[in-house]
């Protein structure tokens, strides 16, 4: 035995029966106490890759017999459609795509009668994804897309040698370029309302693409052009530090992990995706080659990216067919997300947050106002809905309504009841202006709630200004408004002055100025940031009301003078 609990929750204490036929296990608990995605996640193998990369490249045997081991004690531990870890197809075919492709790097060293005892687990994979996909006439989201991914790699590596596996690729990449219309809009986001889901889509549609280019068969034209809007997506929403900004649901999720990195690391998949499109236009001074674009691509992939020369990113990009907008700063250290749009997943709002109007502001290089992102889903009901609640966001609150209702017992569902109209952008030598209206809130229609949010980002004197009209009407008229602002970890805040507050940095460092309307009350909330599933971090929200009901609200956020 490997010794590696399987079927365990270490977060929970929680042991999964290993008998249990897959039908039949528990995937969530209405009164939460434990999360099936540990196990899941560490069943998908994905240290897999690496043990065979350690292998290739130390010729240390310690290694390939680690890799071997671990296989079997797998192998042994979850028989075919029993237990946890046969429960959800997506983790089927994730596992199937590592394990495959882990044994294709590690090479003729395998031996034979365990050559053929890895063939048959893979070939059970293979059946079991394709007999389990998790597809539906009303909805096809990220897991039925991970399930064709994993076929197609399968059937990439498996061909010619299994006769079946040229009936999955074949399947499995038709399947691709028709999902990659329907869950990717026409301006590249992913349509599940969240970047850490962009980011595993696109692992999704970008490694099997890889795969059948290596092997003499290109995906066409049109899958090739939505995968570079994806790309350019990417590009725009990078962060100073090379993570993506949390918007929606972040379960940390990735289809591969071929090399250690930050859990919300984007510049692989940058340098993967410019290097198999040849695409110029997608390579940043940032970004430097990476592993990933060697052990996927070798050295034709090393070849493209340090062909061309790397390109500025756009300071403005726009993505209305979701509602994501992006300002940056020429000098790409003050940086600006406005959040108005679509919950995603065709209405169903599957991984959306109630974060509309919402900003996220990063200022001279280091965030400063986030969203609160996603530290559990159903090991913890109340917490998920805290985490998808408006007043986690920095946006406006009314009362104790939330812009998309939640729906009892579902905690995947959040159907649009807060419509975005279109957002407007300016620009004036420096100056960017962004507005855009939202009308219906929760229970309130859209005849009785239009809330207008307008944001002037002034690069030069690094200041964000932002003005919100509202007009309440009907049953929501009487509703108090308050708004949040969550601060980054370790940022706390002093009182100095009417309508004036200053922002420090954990070192005490006066960093910025909040600057608000006389009168308005603030109140300073101990809340919690996860940064990835399953973390948490301490930081505050601050909580503005006005001393009545008001048409207009005002907030300036702006560098210290003095400085």
């Amino acid at each position: 035995s490997s010794g590696i609990k399987w079927h365990y929750d270490p977060r929970n204490g929680h042991e999964f029966s290993r008998d249990e036929f897959y039908s039949q296990v528990k995937i969530t608990n209405p009164d939460g106490g434990w999360d099936i995605k540990y196990p899941w996640e560490l069943s998908r193998l994905q240290h897999f890759p690496r043990l065979a990369f350690a292998w290739k490249l130390t010729g240390d045997r310690k290694y390939l017999d680690a890799l071997v081991s671990q296989a079997r004690d797998w192998i042994r531990e979850n028989p075919v459609g029993f237990g946890p870890n046969w429960a959800c197809t997506m983790d089927c075919a994730i596992r199937a795509a590592n394990l495959a492709y882990s044994f294709a790097v590690a090479g003729k060293e395998i031996g034979g009668d365990f050559a053929s005892e890895i063939a048959c687990s893979l070939i059970a994979h293979g059946k079991f994804i394709a007999s389990h996909l998790e597809w539906s006439n009303e909805l096809t989201s990220n897991h039925y897309l991970a399930d064709i991914a994993g076929l197609a790699v399968l059937g990439c590596l498996m061909e010619p040698a299994v006769e079946i596996a040229g009936v999955w690729r074949k399947f499995a990449c038709d399947e691709l370029s028709r999902e990659i219309e329907k869950q990717v809009y026409p301006d590249g986001w992913d349509f599940e309302a969240s970047t850490a889901y962009h980011r595993l889509a696109m692992e999704c549609f970008l490694i099997p693409a890889i795969l059948m280019e290596r092997n003499g068969e290109p995906m066409g034209e049109r899958y090739r052009d939505r995968l570079r809007l994806m790309t350019e997506f990417v590009r725009d929403i990078t962060l100073p530090d090379g993570s993506f900004p949390l918007i929606g649901d972040n379960d940390s999720g990735l289809f591969m992990s071929l090399h250690p990195r930050e859990n919300n690391d984007l510049n692989y998949i940058l340098a993967l995706s410019s290097a198999y499109l040849c695409e110029p236009s997608l390579k940043l001074d940032t970004v430097p080659m990476c592993p990933e674009v060697m052990w996927m691509m070798g050295d034709v992939g090393r070849g493209r990216f340090e062909a061309f020369e790397a390109c500025d990113r756009p300071s403005i990009a726009s993505y209305p067919d979701g509602g994501l907008y992006c300002v940056r700063s020429d000098d790409g250290m003050d940086f600006l997300i406005f959040r108005l749009g679509k919950v995603g997943q065709s209405g169903n709002g599957g991984h959306a947050h109630n974060d509309q109007l919402s900003v996220t502001i990063w200022f001279e290089g280091k965030p400063l106002i986030v969203d609160p992102g996603s530290a559990c889903y159903t090991s913890d009901p109340m917490k998920r809905n805290l985490y998808r609640s408006t007043k986690s966001h920095a946006t406006i609150a009314l009362g104790d309504c939330e812009q998309n209702r939640f729906v009892e017992g579902n905690l995947f569902t959040l159907r649009q009841e807060a419509f975005a109209g279109d957002v407007k952008i300016e620009t004036d030598d420096g100056t960017v202006s962004l507005s855009g209206t939202m009308s219906g809130y929760g229970c309130f229609s859209e005849d009785e709630v239009k809330i207008r949010r307008s944001i002037v980002f002034t690069m030069l004197k690094r200041q964000f200004e932002i003005t919100d009209e509202l007009n309440l009407s009907g049953n929501a008229s009487g509703e108090t408004a308050r708004w949040h602002f969550p601060l980054a970890p370790g940022l706390s805040v002093v009182e100095c002055g009417p309508g004036r507050l200053a922002i420090n940095s954990e070192s005490g460092e006066h960093i910025a100025d909040l600057l608000y309307l006389p009168g308005w009350e603030f109140d300073l909330d101990d809340t919690v940031y996860s940064p990835s599933y399953g973390e948490e971090i301490p930081n505050m929200t601050l909580q503005f009301t006005p001393p009545s009901q008001v048409v207009e609200a005002k907030f300036v956020i702006k560098a210290v003078e003095w400085r």
